[in-house]
Formats: structure tokens, sequence, C-alpha cells
């Protein structure tokens, strides 16, 4: 049986999503994802416009320095290889709401040796890419106490830190969501 992944289909979500980073009237996108959502195979999610696949995205921060992830060739989505990536995440399975996606995500991807604090900082929408039409991204900060936090996916991919300075040089190489991520929270 394939991957079942959660989707809200685009028509309800596409009055709300106007901007590259939501972030006022995120509660009504919220709150679609929450009461209006389904489960279809993941095969089917990626090449149809007309659902929005729902993905947590993570950004892991430590004052002003970031987590940023480089993936590899063996990690599952070929359109974001050898790209670098601000944010964990995934898809959500049947039996998981976003925030328990999130949490999956998280143990899967990486380890957290440090205490942190989680924030909702808003609704990811990128149009202008094959991925980004396909998918909607909600987005928080994870602020870390100590710079404690490695990958354990290695083959899949490789994590840093970098200065918020270092981003700006960085920023070329990395994927939409993170430029957009850059651009809108951290610039």
């Amino acid at each position: 049986m394939s991957e079942q992944v959660m989707v809200v289909e685009a028509a309800l979500l596409r009055p709300h999503v106007t901007r590259p980073l939501i972030r006022d009237g995120a509660r009504v996108i919220l709150d679609l994802i929450s009461s209006r959502h389904l489960f279809i195979a993941r095969e089917l999610a990626e090449v149809s416009p007309q659902y929005r696949q729902i993905i947590p995205y993570v950004i892991i921060r430590r004052q002003d320095d970031y987590f940023v992830l480089k993936r590899t060739p063996k990690q599952t989505e070929a359109r974001l290889h050898h790209k670098l990536s601000l944010g964990i995440g995934g898809h959500i399975n049947p039996g998981h709401t976003v925030v328990d996606g999130l949490r999956k995500e998280l143990e899967e991807e990486v380890a957290i040796e440090t205490p942190y604090d989680l924030q909702f900082v808003g609704i990811v929408n990128d149009e202008s890419t094959d991925v980004g039409r396909v998918h909607l991204g909600v987005a928080y900060i994870l602020d870390v106490g100590e710079k404690r936090v490695h990958v354990k996916e290695t083959e899949k991919m490789s994590g840093e830190w970098m200065s918020r300075r270092a981003l700006a040089g960085a920023r070329s190489a990395m994927e939409s969501w993170s430029e957009i991520i850059y651009d809108e929270l951290i610039a």
C-alpha cells in the first residue's frame, strides 16, 4: 500500500494564501487544515495541484545562528537534491496532527540534546516551483539553549550551523522555502 499523506484542497486555501509567508490570517489556514484535511496517496498528491500537501517545517535557531541542512541524492525528493534548507519537514500520515508530524520528523531527522522552545511563525506558500505548487508549509522556529543538534539521517543530509551573516551569502543555494524564510524572517 502506498504512503498516505495529509492534503487540503487548493481551492479552499487559495483565498487565504496570498503571500509567500502568511502571518496575519494564518489562523484561518490552520483551522482549514485542521477541519478540512484528507489523506491521499503520496504519488497522486505529488502531481496533483488541486491539492496542497501539508508539511510542518521547523527552523532551528540558537540566537543569531541557524542549523542548515544540505540534502543528498539519497533523500526522497529529487527536486531538492544538493539544496540548502533552513527547515526540517516532512509529510503527515494518517493518525497524526500537524504538531504530531512535526515531532515525528524532528525525531527521525535530528537529535536535539538541549532544551528548546517552539513557536509557530507562519504559513509558507510558494507557487513559483513544481514542488511548491503541491505543498504548503506550517513553519515553526525552534530556539535551542545550546548548539547540541546533529543530523541522524546522515545518508540523506548533512547539517551545520551558519551565522545570520553567512546565510546571506548562501541564499542562492537554498531551496525556495528557505529563501522565503530567510527573506521574511531573517534578512
